[in-house]
């Protein structure tokens, strides 16, 4: 399973997050620092992408 790293923009503190056995089409999940639901993409990109999913 793919392994996705990445940051969150959305809080002061620093540090990578790393999001494990992610389904290889992408999933949603919720982020660490900032608790707000994520769309995580393995292919997307060099090394995957995860982008905060905005509540409407």
């Amino acid at each position: 399973m793919p392994v996705v790293k990445a940051e969150c923009g959305r809080r002061d503190r620093g540090g990578e997050i790393t999001y494990t056995g992610v389904d290889p089409d992408g999933e949603l999940r919720n982020c660490p620092d900032c608790g707000c639901e994520v769309a995580v993409d393995p292919q997307a990109g060099d090394g995957g992408k995860v982008i905060h999913v905005e509540a409407e």
